[in-house]
């Protein structure tokens, strides 16, 4: 047999053993999750810290303050970027990093090349989009006044989350992507920078934050 009969000869091997149809599920598949009870701050965080990152709830706008201003203090902040989003002026957050003589990096001020600049910031101050109760994660989407390198870049991540951000899983969180304009970029985030990519030693703050921190806004 010639090259070509060869090529002929295999390829209809493969073709005789294909399947004639794809199978099909009796009754539609549900993407959710049946086990998860509830979509709370306590279930949440739950998950949330055991991947790393610490959380703390604010009851109240003061209490968010309070939250923030600790965190600043307890890893010597000096630094900021932040987000311009509503969720942190809810908690006043410009005058809270300006009490505790924090420098803030303005957006406009960003150079052209964001993430060398960013690698030598403290902390970096967001909000989320979502956060996935059945996981853990922290949903962030990018767009204007809203630096996507903000929340992955800097040693320390600090993200304000509103219970009404709050969603069983990913499932809900595509869908309520799909009922507005998408992002120029979404992030999923579970848990802190880590790897164990080099001879399987488990490294944290590599390729992002070292610590992530999220303080749950119960009132919004």
């Amino acid at each position: 047999m010639n090259e070509a009969q060869v090529r002929t000869a295999i390829l209809s091997r493969l073709r005789a053993g294909q399947p004639k149809g794809l199978p099909r599920a009796r009754r539609p598949l549900s993407l959710r999750r049946q086990c998860l009870d509830s979509v709370d701050f306590e279930t949440f965080a739950a998950a949330l810290t055991a991947l790393g990152p610490t959380f703390e709830l604010a009851k109240t706008p003061d209490a968010a303050k309070a939250a923030l201003a600790a965190v600043i203090a307890k890893n010597g902040v000096k630094t900021a970027v932040r987000w311009d989003h509503p969720d942190l002026d809810a908690v006043d957050a410009a005058a809270t990093l300006a009490s505790a003589d924090v420098a803030v990096l303005a957006p406009e001020d960003l150079p052209e090349r964001v993430c060398p600049s960013l690698a030598a910031v403290d902390m970096g101050l967001t909000s989320v989009a979502y956060a996935v109760c059945a996981t853990g994660s922290l949903i962030l989407a990018a767009g204007k006044e809203r630096e996507r390198a903000t929340p992955l870049v800097p040693r320390l991540h600090v993200a304000l989350l509103p219970a009404s951000k709050l969603v069983p899983d990913l499932p809900a969180v595509f869908e309520g992507l799909a009922k507005g304009p998408m992002p120029s970029a979404v992030n999923c985030v579970s848990g802190v920078s880590s790897t164990g990519d080099i001879e399987f030693v488990y490294v944290r703050g590599v390729h992002g934050p070292l610590a992530v921190h999220v303080i749950g806004l119960e009132w919004l």
